[in-house]
């Protein structure tokens, strides 16, 4: 579990770094969008960190 957390935790900085970079106005959506992916699946795994140690 704390594997996929930190990856997914750390995609969301590397995802909105790469968004600054983009080529264009979509792929700069599209990144952003991929960053907020990445949120929820940090928001799913600290929620089970959290229901575990309940």
């Amino acid at each position: 579990m704390s594997n996929q957390l930190l990856k997914s935790g750390t995609s969301i900085g590397a995802n909105s770094k790469e968004a600054q970079n983009a080529e264009s106005k979509a792929d700069f959506i599209h990144k952003l969008k991929i960053a907020i992916k990445e949120g929820d699946e940090t928001e799913y795994w600290l929620f089970l960190c959290d229901a575990h140690k309940s």
